[in-house]
C-alpha cells in the first residue's frame, strides 16, 4: 500500500506552529489598513496609479518585519503570524459597521474566547478612524455614482447577481490571473527598473499623444522596483540582526545564508532554489498587499524554479532532504498569507461560529506544475514530485494545485498525482493538455505561450505572466444563473419570487405551442439577461481600472511595460474576461422535461405543468414522481438530454465569446460553481426538472445531485458529449469515490484509465474525492475528530467540517461510486 514519507522535524515544527494558530483566532491586523489610509488623507490629489504604488512604497518600507526561529522562508502580511489585512479602499460597508458596533456586540464577536476572528481595541480605533474616511469614499461607495443607472432596475432577476450585491462589494478586490514570477525570478527588479527608466527618459520633453498617462505608469512602476527592493532588504537585515548573537551556530550560519539572498533577490535574478521560492514569496505578499489576491496564481512553480533544483541536485549543493524541506516550507508560508473573506455583521459572526473553534484556512492560492514545455516536451522534473509529495502528506487546504496531463506524462507523476489527490481532498486536479492546448491557440495565444498556461482561480486556463483574464473580479459579476432563463420564458419574462418585471415578454409556459417555440424563447432570455451581465461587467470594469489599477501586477506581466499601459487598462499581452454558467444539468433536465411531459408523450398539458410549478409542486405529488423516475436525466449517458446540454452550452458560449471588454479582448465562457450553485439555488423558484424552490442547482458540469444513476462510465460518457473545447474559462468535473473501490495499486491504475479516456473523449478537467457517505456524516456529528478531512469543492478544497452544514449536505449529497 503507498504510503507517503513523514515530514521532517523541521517541518513538523511549522506544521505544529500552524495547527496550534488554527485553534486560536487570526487576527484581523490594522497595520496595511493604517499606512493606506494615511497616505490618501494626505495625497488626495494625487493621481490613483500614482497613490497605489506610494502606498505600496509606504507598506514594504515601514511595515513590521517578522523573523521566527523556526522559518525557512520569511515573509508575513501583518505584524503577528498568519495575520490578516483589510482592503478598507476597496469596500469599507462592512469594517465601518463591525468597529462601530456596540461594545458588548463588538467584543462578542471579536474578543472572547470562541471568535472566529480576533481585532484589538487598538486596531479598532484603526479601523473606525479608517472606514470614517472610506465610507464615502470606497470603491464600493462610488459604484453608483459611475454605474449606469439603468443597470440598478435589474436587481432580483435571478439570472445575476452582479446587480443586487452592489453597492457592498465585500471585502476582496479584482483577481484571477497570474502574475509574472518568472521575470522576477529570471531578471529581478533592478532589471526591470533600468528598462522603466529608460522609458520614462524617452519621454523627457517628448509627451505626445497619450504619453502622458505612459509617463505616470512608468513613475508607478518604478516606485514598485524601489519597493520589491526595500522590502528584501528589511528582512536582510533583519535575518543579520538576530543572526548577530544567536547561540546555535547552525541557525546562525542559516540566517546569514538568508541575509546574503535577500540582499540580492528582489534587486537581481535568483541564484538556486530558495532564492527562487523566496523570491515568489515575497513579491506575493507585495501583490496582496496592492488587493490583487482573488484568486491568484502563483502558476507553474515547478517550471520556473525545478531547473534551479536539478542543477544544484547536480553540482552536490542541494539534497533531495533539503529539496523537499523546501517544498514542504513554500506550502506552508503560502498558506500563512491568508485572505480576508467576505465578513458578516458582528452579530452574524458570533451566531455562525461561536464555539465551533473556526479559524481562517485559506489564501485563495493556486498553481500549476506538471504538462508539457514551451518545446513541447514533458515539463516534470524534481521539483514536480517533491510538490506532489507535499500535497499528499501535508494535510493542507490551500494552496490549490493543478497537474496538468499529456500523452507522455510519466508514471511515476501519475502515480503521485492520484495518490495525493486520493490522501488529500482533491489536490491536485487533473487538465487536459491535449485539449486546452489547441483551445488556446484557438483564441489568439502563440503556440509557445499556450505551451506554457496555468490554471487561475479554480478552473480558469489563462497565460503565465501575460494575461489579464479577470475571470473572478470581485466575484459577483462571473456567475450567471442558467436556470434564470428558464424562469423567464416560463413566466414571461417575470421571476415569480422576487417581483422582477423587466425580461422580455416571451409569453407564460402555457402559451408556446411547440417546444421549438419554447427554446427559441429560453435562447431569447438567455441572450438578453448575458447581454446585461457583460453590460454591467464592462462598466464596472472601468470604474475600477481608474480607481484600483493593479500596478503591483502591471511592473512585471508582459506587455505592460512595452505599452505604457496598466493591466486593468488592457497593458497585458493578452486580456479576456470570464462569466461561468451556473446549473447546466438542471437546464437540460428541465427541456426534456418540458418536451416529454408536454408535447412528446403529451402526459400534461403546458397549462397543468405551469400550474404544478407555481404550486412548488404541491398537490402534485403524482407528476413529481414521473418527473423524479420516469423522465430521463442528463448525467445517465442518454443522448437525448446530452443533446439538450451541448446545445445550451453552445448557444452560451456563442453569445458570450463574442462579447468584448473594455481592454479589447473577448470574454470566455465557462461552467464551474465554487459554491454559488447552493445560493442561486435558494433564491430559484421551482423549476421542471422537479427541482423544488430553493433547492440548490446542480454545481458546475454535473447533474443533479443524486440523479446520475447508471454507473461513473455513463456519467463521464453526458458529460464527454459537451462541447468541452470551447469553454475558455474552464470548466469543472466532479466525482467521488468510495475508498474501496480506488485501493491500492490497482485502484490508482483504475482511476488512471478513467481520467485518460475521460480525456480522450474530449474532457477538460476532473477533479476527485475519495470519501464515503458514513464518514461525511460521522464528521459532521463529531467534527473535533475529522479536523483534517479535506474535500475538493470546486476549484479548490476545504476542511469538511468547517463549511456551513447547507454546504456539507450538498456535497454528502453527490453520487458515492462504488465501482469503476
Amino acid at each position: 500500500m503507498f504510503k507517503f514519507a513523514a515530514v521532517s522535524p523541521r517541518i513538523q515544527v511549522l506544521r505544529d506552529k500552524r495547527s496550534a494558530a488554527n485553534k486560536g483566532r487570526t487576527i484581523l491586523d490594522g497595520e496595511r489598513t493604517k499606512i493606506y489610509t494615511d497616505y490618501y488623507k494626505a495625497h488626495e490629489a494625487e493621481p490613483n496609479i500614482l497613490k497605489r504604488a506610494h502606498c505600496l512604497y509606504e507598506w514594504c518600507s515601514n511595515k513590521t518585519i517578522l523573523v521566527e526561529d523556526e522559518d525557512i522562508f520569511v515573509g508575513q502580511l501583518g505584524r503577528t503570524y498568519r495575520a490578516l489585512n483589510s482592503f478598507v479602499e476597496w469596500d469599507a460597508t462592512w469594517l465601518h459597521q463591525a468597529s462601530h458596533d456596540d461594545d458588548n456586540n463588538f467584543k462578542t464577536a471579536w474578543q472572547s474566547k470562541d471568535s472566529f476572528a480576533y481585532m484589538s481595541d487598538s486596531d479598532r480605533e484603526i479601523f473606525k478612524e479608517a472606514s470614517e474616511y472610506w465610507i464615502d469614499r470606497s470603491l464600493s461607495a462610488r459604484y453608483l455614482e459611475i454605474i449606469p443607472p439603468f443597470l440598478q432596475n435589474f436587481q432580483g432577476n435571478g439570472c445575476s447577481d452582479f446587480f443586487a450585491r452592489k453597492p457592498n462589494l465585500g471585502g476582496v478586490p479584482q483577481g484571477h490571473y497570474s502574475p509574472n514570477y518568472q521575470k522576477v525570478i529570471a531578471e529581478g527588479f533592478g532589471s526591470i527598473k533600468r528598462e522603466i527608466r529608460q522609458k520614462i527618459d524617452q519621454l523627457q520633453g517628448q509627451i505626445y499623444g497619450n504619453d502622458a498617462a505612459k509617463f505616470l505608469f512608468y513613475q508607478a512602476t518604478d516606485i514598485v522596483c524601489d519597493a520589491a527592493i526595500i522590502f528584501s532588504k528589511r528582512y536582510a537585515q533583519e535575518c543579520a540582526r538576530q543572526a548577530e548573537n544567536h547561540a546555535n551556530p547552525e541557525r546562525k550560519t542559516e540566517l546569514l545564508n538568508m541575509a546574503d539572498s535577500l540582499n540580492w533577490i528582489m534587486e537581481n535574478p535568483a541564484r538556486n532554489t530558495w532564492e527562487a521560492l523566496q523570491a515568489v514569496i515575497l513579491y506575493q505578499l507585495m501583490l496582496v498587499a496592492d488587493g490583487q489576491q482573488h484568486g491568484l496564481s502563483q502558476g507553474r512553480v515547478d517550471q520556473y524554479a525545478g531547473w534551479f533544483a536539478e542543477n544544484e541536485l547536480k553540482l552536490g549543493t542541494l539534497t533531495m532532504a533539503t529539496l523537499q524541506d523546501y517544498s514542504d516550507a513554500f506550502f506552508l508560508k503560502l498558506n500563512d498569507n491568508l485572505i480576508q473573506v467576505r465578513m458578516s455583521s458582528n452579530d452574524m459572526l458570533s451566531k455562525m461560529y461561536s464555539g465551533k473553534g473556526y479559524s481562517y484556512n485559506t489564501g485563495g492560492h493556486h498553481f500549476t506544475i506538471g504538462g508539457v514545455k514551451k518545446n513541447g516536451t514533458d515539463a516534470s522534473n524534481v521539483l514536480t514530485r517533491c510538490l506532489l509529495h507535499t500535497t499528499g502528506r501535508m494535510f493542507l487546504a490551500d494552496p490549490s494545485v493543478d497537474i496538468r496531463i499529456h500523452k507522455n506524462t510519466p508514471s511515476d507523476v501519475w502515480e503521485l498525482a492520484i495518490e495525493s489527490s486520493k490522501a488529500c481532498g482533491g489536490v491536485p486536479s487533473f487538465e487536459n493538455d491535449e485539449l486546452i492546448i489547441p483551445m488556446l491557440v484557438k483564441r489568439g495565444r502563440t503556440l509557445e505561450d499556450a505551451r506554457d498556461y496555468c490554471i487561475i482561480g479554480c478552473v480558469e486556463p489563462s497565460g503565465s505572466g501575460n494575461e489579464w483574464s479577470a475571470s473572478g473580479g470581485p466575484g459577483s459579476e462571473v456567475f450567471f444563473n442558467l436556470l434564470g432563463p428558464i424562469i423567464m420564458a416560463i413566466h414571461n419574462g417575470e421571476n415569480p419570487l422576487t417581483g422582477f418585471k423587466r425580461g422580455l415578454k416571451t409569453g407564460y409556459l402555457y402559451d408556446y405551442q411547440t417546444f421549438e417555440a419554447f427554446k427559441e424563447a429560453f435562447a431569447a432570455q438567455l441572450k438578453y439577461f448575458l447581454d446585461w451581465q457583460i453590460t454591467g461587467g464592462n462598466c464596472f470594469e472601468l470604474m475600477y481600472a481608474d480607481h484600483f489599477p493593479a500596478v503591483v501586477a502591471s511592473t512585471t506581466m508582459d506587455g505592460c511595460v512595452e505599452s505604457g499601459k496598466d493591466a486593468l487598462s488592457g497593458g497585458c499581452k493578452y486580456n479576456s474576461t470570464g462569466l461561468t454558467g451556473c446549473g447546466i444539468g438542471n437546464v437540460a433536465d428541465c427541456l426534456i422535461a418540458i418536451k416529454k411531459l408536454c408535447f412528446d408523450d403529451k402526459i400534461v398539458t403546458t397549462k397543468e405543468l405551469y400550474e404544478a410549478l407555481c404550486a412548488n409542486w404541491e398537490g402534485y405529488e403524482s407528476l413529481y414522481q414521473t418527473i423524479v423516475f420516469d423522465i430521463p436525466h442528463y448525467g445517465n449517458d442518454i443522448d437525448e438530454v446530452d443533446e439538450l446540454a451541448a446545445w445550451v452550452m453552445n448557444l452560451a458560449n456563442n453569445y458570450v465569446s463574442a462579447a468584448t471588454n473594455p481592454r479589447g479582448g473577448n470574454w470566455a465562457f465557462g461552467t464551474f460553481t465554487m459554491t454559488v450553485h447552493v445560493d442561486y439555488g435558494s433564491k430559484t423558484a421551482a423549476t421542471p426538472d422537479g427541482r423544488r424552490k430553493g433547492e440548490a442547482l446542480a454545481e458546475a458540469i454535473s447533474s443533479r445531485q443524486g440523479f446520475d444513476r447508471n454507473g461513473v462510465i455513463s456519467y463521464l460518457n453526458t458529460v464527454s458529449k459537451l462541447p468541452q473545447s470551447i469553454l475558455g474559462n474552464g470548466d469543472q468535473m466532479n466525482l467521488r469515490f468510495s475508498p474501496s473501490c480506488v485501493a491500492n495499486k490497482e485502484g490508482v491504475e483504475k482511476l488512471r484509465q478513467l481520467i485518460t479516456t475521460y480525456f480522450e473523449n474530449g474532457g477538460m478537467e476532473v477533479q476527485f474525492n475519495v470519501v464515503d457517505t458514513q464518514t461525511l456524516y460521522q464528521a459532521q456529528e463529531n467534527p473535533d475528530e475529522y479536523r483534517n478531512l479535506i474535500v475538493r469543492i470546486a476549484g479548490f478544497s476545504v476542511y469538511f467540517v468547517e463549511m456551513p452544514k447547507v454546504l456539507q449536505d450538498d456535497f454528502i449529497s453527490r453520487t458515492e461510486h462504488c465501482a469503476l
